[in-house]
């Protein structure tokens, strides 16, 4: 009353760290009103250049009066033939500020201030590739495209292509012809990894018509992109998930690469699919929304199926290039024949034969760090987080443990702090394990790594995939940001180590990442002119995930998914929502999951709704709290909604609500 408005980190200083709660307590009786104030952070940005005030003829004639003054001659000459010069050039030229006032004086030049777009993908797509000749099915796949955008409807479409099928093309196509209107286009990808090549792609056909925007850019940067946007002096905006709220003011598309990938659903508040917000989107302003992918969500080509999106299918290789032969290795047999490398003989020989034919091999091991786990060999014990309830990751870079949830990291112990005893092992394969396997087997091959450890930095990604598709490298290894996107002709071989690592993870999508992360890893090979060469490397060879990816049979997985989520009534046969309740204390984050799931189970039965839960979460404590889970599935959650907003649960603290949920683990 007193202060009139006071921001909370005034109150946290005046009353602590319960503020959170008070304020909520506050706002909730309506004593208080939260007002969120927002501040600018960057602004444009402007650089001082120099420039001509006369035509290039009287530049010339007042040239040859300057042959005594070397410095005015050399900065005249220098701006007849750039005509603009900034003050990085001044500078790189030794040209002084006193030279540029003496000639500005005369009326010679001018100096003035021009508008600098920050840009780090400003080099992007200097190259002018060239067009290609559309095949038949991407012919037929923009006739269905073209007319949408052209009478400004909302409709969804599915471009379900195969790897290498050309959907980049087609997306290139649908945008072109809505920029030919005067309408805006949004592509999004799902990773910042993948920004590159579609960037490259496109702005060699739009040249600076295209923006990216992306959480690795700096602030400054993603204002300059708003701006232009905002501004009309760019049309289209390519990025990650958030790239989807991009300030078009005349949206005609929005294209969704990779489509079925988990990254696009936004796990920290506010928790939105990407693919919703683009419907939503698409709707209000009439546009054409395209998902693309080889390996296609299951819900969406339930949908596709079911004519609420436009199916498009792409079933060949661009150039008649085959889809890559593929060997499933059972490392169960390996085994039995005494070898316990992490690289089977099948997979040892594929790597050999591509070195040898000077060519280029790609290896998915979708674990980072050393070793995954340190136990001791005498009493069993395994070294875990102080915080969290999971292992630490033992990593070679700085010789640290490291866990994967909190980031603690601490320093291996030498002997076992339960036993005293010195037989404490490594144990589990990660990528910094294989890098030095891989050298020890290949001592000449060139390896490169690419995963969360070596690519931190900004442009980190493009650096490592610019150097291994110019040749600097043989061997490009990492985690699954290797597996996705990538094409690069001179790959010929890929290999899959423990392509069941998801497969018995508790979670109903485990199967279908399974598939998808095989088929796009495995259509990364054999992409150029050359025949392409698949290992992978499994304890499950039997199960239909890994058959059907290796005989690339999305058809024949799709089928055999849905036998199992119908038995099950998972998505998309139901909708689900998952209620999560964290606690520092374990018993309270117990006895107040039970009280929801009970008033739950008493407000909803079968069939109206199955409620499962509450159950731990598969890596219990995370950050010294502990995580509950209740799933909830049913045909509609408009009245769960209602009801768990009625009865104050939504305001309950340590409680998140999850709509559609990607993970249940």
């Amino acid at each position: 009353e007193k202060n009139k408005a006071v921001s909370v980190r005034q109150l946290k200083q005046l009353f602590g760290e319960r503020v959170p709660l008070l304020l909520r307590e506050l706002i909730n009786s309506k004593l208080l009103v939260e007002e969120i104030l927002t501040k600018k952070s960057a602004s444009t940005k402007y650089v001082k250049v120099v420039e001509l005030s006369i035509t290039p003829d009287e530049g010339r004639a007042v040239l040859a009066a300057l042959t005594k003054k070397p410095a005015q001659y050399r900065l005249l000459t220098l701006l007849l033939e750039k005509h603009t010069l900034g003050a990085s050039e001044l500078k790189e030229y030794n040209i002084s500020l006193d030279t540029v006032k003496r000639l500005a004086k005369s009326g010679v030049l001018v100096v003035s201030q021009k508008e600098c777009l920050r840009d780090s993908y400003a080099h992007f797509g200097t190259l002018q590739t060239p067009r290609f000749q559309l095949t038949i099915e991407q012919q037929q796949a923009l006739k269905l495209l073209w007319p949408v955008i052209e009478q400004k409807k909302y409709q969804s479409f599915l471009l379900h292509g195969i790897t290498g099928s050309g959907k980049t093309e087609v997306y290139i196509e649908a945008v072109a012809a809505c920029r030919k209107m005067g309408r805006e286009a949004i592509v999004l990808v799902p990773e910042i990894a993948l920004t590159s090549q579609i960037v490259t792609r496109f702005k060699a056909r739009f040249g600076d018509d295209v923006v990216v925007i992306h959480s690795k850019l700096s602030v400054a940067e993603r204002y300059d992109a708003f701006y232009r946007l905002r501004k009309g002096k760019a049309g289209i905006a390519i990025g990650a998930r958030s790239a989807v709220f991009a300030p078009v003011p005349n949206l005609g598309i929005i294209v969704i690469d990779e489509e079925h990938e988990f990254t696009y659903k936004q796990e920290e508040r506010p928790r939105y699919h990407t693919r919703d917000v683009a419907m939503v989107r698409a709707k209000l302003t009439g546009a054409a929304v395209v998902l693309g992918s080889a390996t296609p969500a299951v819900e969406t080509y339930y949908q596709a199926l079911a004519g609420r999106y436009v199916l498009l299918p792409l079933t060949a290789r661009i150039s008649n290039a085959v889809l890559p032969e593929v060997s499933v290795v059972d490392m169960r047999a390996e085994l039995h024949k005494g070898r316990r490398s992490v690289i089977s003989q099948a997979m040892q020989q594929l790597l050999q034969e591509t070195l040898t034919k000077h060519e280029q091999a790609v290896i998915l091991l979708n674990r980072r760090g050393y070793a995954t786990f340190v136990m001791c060999r005498e009493c069993g014990y395994i070294v875990r987080c102080r915080h969290c309830d999971s292992s630490m990751v033992y990593h070679t870079t700085r010789n640290l443990l490291r866990c994967h949830y909190c980031q603690q990291t601490e320093k291996p112990p030498d002997v076992c702090p339960k036993c005293q005893s010195r037989y404490i092992r490594y144990f589990g394969t990660g990528t910094q394990m294989l890098e030095e396997e891989l050298a020890k087997l290949f001592p000449a091959a060139r390896v490169v790594r690419m995963d969360q450890d070596t690519t931190g930095g900004k442009m980190a990604h493009d650096r490592i995939m610019n150097a291994f598709s110019q040749g600097e490298y043989d061997i490009l290894l990492g985690t699954q940001m290797v597996a996705k996107g990538h094409d690069i002709k001179n790959v010929t071989a890929v290999g899959i180590i423990a392509a069941d690592a998801q497969l018995n993870l508790p979670d109903f999508r485990a199967a279908e990442r399974t598939f998808a992360l095989l088929t796009q890893a495995a259509g990364r090979a054999g992409r150029g002119s050359r025949p392409g060469k698949v290992v992978v490397q499994t304890y499950n060879p039997e199960h239909y995930a890994i058959k059907f990816g290796a005989m690339h049979d999305y058809l024949g997985f799709y089928e055999a998914e849905m036998a199992c989520r119908t038995g099950l009534n998972y998505p998309p046969l139901s909708r689900l929502l998952k209620i999560t309740v964290f606690q520092a204390n374990e018993k309270q984050v117990w006895q107040q999951a039970e009280k929801i799931s009970r008033a739950l189970t008493t407000k909803f039965s079968l069939p109206q709704a199955e409620i499962i839960g509450p159950f731990a979460a598969a890596v219990f404590k995370v950050k010294d709290t502990f995580r509950l889970h209740i799933l909830i599935k049913a045909k509609a959650l408009t009245p769960i909604k209602e009801y768990l907003e009625a009865a104050g649960i939504t305001r309950e603290n340590g409680i998140i609500i999850d709509v559609e949920p990607m993970n249940v683990m």
